[in-house]
């Protein structure tokens, strides 16, 4: 199936990029643009000194800005929304010019490339990009949208290292009661561009925009601005928001204002209980999960390119080994789709130690799960999905 990109960072490059060997960190381009998708992983700078990521829970919400610029990803007649990097950016300059910004892993990455688009191991681990093989696992889910919807009616999902979450996301719209998990290494990641995209594409979705909303999408609209602040004076005042507004000197919500609209808007629909969002390392999200009992709680576990280092396989086959769901005694058509995890990855990984063979050794070798090849993109840089289920 074909995707088409409307990222409008440069004239031929989406915003999605893909995992390359150690490298010092790049200059940043001069123009700012994104690279084009590429073939290997841009950069893993091992500059810095790794320090665990403890387990987080973030709690789904809007964001504290007046609009969201996004782009459209549009596939098999749908649409999902994206939130663009250019935005995150400006973001983050207002609330540096505000408050000094915290010195944080982004933050960091986005000073030294503008792009965010290198990996500092144990630091930042490329969330705020698009990677190359997420598209191919959407592209799987979409393909077998029939038997995974009806598998996935009522169960739970948990995308590992989910960044922009384009799997998630496409779960979310076409497959009502199925409740979504998305974890990423850094919570600002998750606050940054996995909480809008979801919030863009369900309770700030451009195309439920309300007649008065400018800059609602058409059917055909590529890239738009949802305008926030608009969203929340409607709930609050509705048909008298020209006149509330109009007469006050500064024609602004307060932030307390801000903060009940916000809880309205989320509490309009379901989102928040499909929805969970945790941060940190895959052995301190592991410890805290089993503390909290909830092994095998997870019925289809998505992951992408996130087998490039070997020295990661310990963790993440630990993960996977805590939050599958255990096989259902009977069996039928339907949950033999389910439980599973799927695994989207390059074949190799040119100048780094992971590759789809070393970890289908790996997995082998430890004896927890079979592991099956189940679509291979051919070509001169194949990209392979994985799917694990129990022996």
């Amino acid at each position: 199936m074909s995707f088409r990109f409307n990222f409008g960072v440069s004239e031929d490059g989406e915003n999605v990029t893909c995992p390359t060997a150690p490298t010092a960190m790049p200059a940043v381009d001069s123009n700012g643009s994104d690279a084009a998708m590429c073939t290997d992983q841009e950069a893993v700078a091992d500059t810095h000194v790794a320090v665990a990521a403890p387990f987080e829970t973030i709690p789904l919400h809007i964001p504290k800005v007046s609009s969201l610029m996004v782009d459209a990803i549009f596939y098999r007649g749908q649409r999902l929304w994206k939130r663009q990097i250019d935005d995150v950016q400006f973001q983050l300059a207002q609330q540096d010019s505000m408050d000094g910004g915290e010195d944080s892993a982004v933050r960091k990455a986005m000073a030294e490339d503008s792009n965010a688009s290198d990996v500092i191991k144990g630091v930042y681990e490329g969330g705020l990009k698009t990677w190359e093989c997420s598209i191919d696992l959407l592209s799987f889910l979409v393909d077998r949208q029939a038997d995974l919807g009806a598998a996935l009616r009522g169960m739970r999902v948990l995308e590992i290292g989910c960044g922009t979450g384009l799997p998630s996301l496409h779960i979310l719209k076409t497959m009502p009661g199925t409740h979504v998990c998305m974890q990423d290494y850094n919570r600002d990641v998750l606050e940054l561009v996995t909480m809008p995209n979801v919030l863009a594409n369900t309770v700030l979705s451009p195309s439920a925009a309300g007649n008065g909303d400018t800059l609602h999408a058409d059917s055909d609209t590529e890239a738009c601005e949802i305008d926030v602040d608009f969203r929340r004076t409607q709930v609050l005042f509705g048909a008298d928001t020209d006149d509330v507004i109009g007469k006050r000197d500064v024609p602004e919500l307060t932030a307390g204002e801000a903060n009940e609209a916000d809880a309205r808007m989320l509490q309009s629909c379901d989102i928040r209980n499909r929805c969970e969002f945790i941060a940190g390392g895959w052995a301190s999200i592991e410890h805290e999960l089993r503390r909290q009992g909830r092994e095998h709680s997870f019925d289809l576990v998505l992951t992408s390119e996130t087998i490039y280092d070997t020295d990661s396989y310990k963790s993440l086959h630990d993960l996977l080994a805590c939050v599958l769901a255990r096989p259902q005694a009977e069996t039928n058509s339907l949950n033999q789709q389910v439980p599973a995890v799927l695994v989207a990855a390059k074949s190799i990984y040119f100048g780094l130690t992971g590759s789809v063979l070393t970890f289908k050794q790996y997995v082998g070798a430890r004896g927890v799960f079979d592991v099956d090849s189940v679509w291979q993109s051919g070509g001169s840089m194949p990209r392979e999905i994985l799917r694990l289920t129990w022996k």
